[in-house]
């Protein structure tokens, strides 16, 4: 009796999410939402911005993953869990997944009952399931939202994966606070239970705490190619743009920079008083600790940066260590005449190595981490892989 009443209030509730999902697709919006949790609709009209056609299942890369799995800090964390894993796995009749930090999965397990299911939609070890490839789904939204989510039949974009209820949570480094990959749990609708959610939780949050520690490489670290940010002492820091470029300018130049030199690579034509300067350099001092000299400004603890890492091993000719290391333009917002032209001095070289690489996987993989030179890492590999 009482798993009749659990199976009629699991098909109420997919009814009515149905409903809402067939106004959504028909008007690209829901009138009035009672069912769809505010993040899943969120996420459908990201998709629906992205997912055109719909595809009947996942991107598949055409090569052998289980290297990257091997190499992956992922294998080593989640060795102690994975006999656990799979126990619940086939008891549960679940497909268990990890995903990387791309939505790429590297390792699945899967129980007999979901096998065919997950081998049919591509939910196998290099499938890939963020929310550019497939929507609306538990582990690209939960690298989308960097939290535990549960998405429930309808609730996923894909009408290929409404049979399913898809579990997943974030696998987030303890020391540095990054996420590393995603831990999904998935099975089929009718098996739904909220203690699919809480074990996937455990065990995401025990793979986590088994990461090998990320070593810092300097006190500060600045990562300026791509997303610009920042950690001090292995904890990341998101810092203004302008703060982030002082940072750069006074890593570039180690001696140091006067108060008028720094304003002039700063600011170059711009109409910005000294003190305002001052201030910043001010703020940036007092988060470092005092650790900014005066007279000149200059740095006054170690300090590595993402950017000055990729010089040098472009300096070294390694090509194809430095397309690996790319994560796009230095940053791409600034203004200042000096960054501008160390900017275009990158690039510049990075597609240079692009352009004589002659390593498809190397151009697959750097395809798939949609960096600003994705268009020419394209053209380089149709210039590979055309006879």
């Amino acid at each position: 009796m009482l798993e009749q009443r659990n199976n009629k209030k699991l098909s109420q509730r997919r009814d009515k999410i149905e409903t809402q999902k067939s106004e959504f697709v028909a008007t690209g919006s829901v009138r009035k939402n009672n069912y769809v949790p505010q993040e899943i609709l969120s996420s459908w009209k990201r998709s629906a911005a992205s997912i055109k056609p719909s595809p009947i299942s996942a991107p598949l890369d055409d090569y052998e993953v289980s290297h990257l799995w091997q190499e992956s800090p992922l294998s080593i964390a989640a060795k102690h869990q994975q006999d656990n894993m799979k126990q619940l796995t086939r008891e549960g009749e679940l497909v268990v997944a990890i995903a990387d930090p791309q939505g790429r999965l590297l390792w699945t397990y899967a129980s007999n009952h979901m096998q065919r299911r997950a081998e049919a939609l591509n939910f196998t070890a290099g499938g890939h399931w963020d929310e550019r490839s497939v929507g609306t789904n538990a582990v690209g939204l939960s690298l989308n939202l960097k939290k535990a989510v549960t998405v429930f039949s309808a609730e996923h974009y894909l009408p290929v994966v409404n049979d399913w209820v898809c579990y997943a949570a974030p696998i987030i480094h303890p020391q540095s606070g990054e996420c590393v990959g995603v831990l999904d749990m998935s099975t089929t609708w009718r098996r739904h239970t909220p203690l699919g959610q809480a074990a996937v939780n455990d065990f995401a949050r025990s793979i986590a705490r088994a990461l090998p520690m990320n070593l810092p490489r300097a006190e500060l670290e600045i990562f300026a190619l791509g997303e610009p940010y920042i950690r001090l002492h292995s904890r990341k820091i998101k810092l203004p743009l302008r703060q982030i470029e002082i940072l750069c300018l006074l890593a570039l130049n180690p001696e140091g920079l006067s108060l008028e030199h720094l304003h002039a690579v700063l600011y170059g034509d711009a109409s910005v008083s000294p003190a305002t300067l001052k201030a910043e350099v001010s703020h940036l001092r007092h988060m470092l600790g005092g650790a900014i000299g005066s007279r000149p400004y200059r740095l006054m603890m170690p300090v590595w940066g993402d950017f000055l890492h990729i010089w040098e091993v472009l300096h070294q000719q390694k090509s194809n260590e430095a397309i690996s290391l790319y994560r796009g333009a230095f940053l791409s917002q600034s203004k200042s005449p000096e960054l501008e032209e160390w900017r275009y001095c990158i690039s510049a070289v990075i597609e240079q190595a692009i352009e004589s690489c002659s390593d498809p996987r190397m151009l697959i993989e750097k395809l798939r981490d949609n960096t600003s030179r994705s268009g020419l890492v394209r053209e380089r590999l149709i210039d590979l892989l055309t006879p």
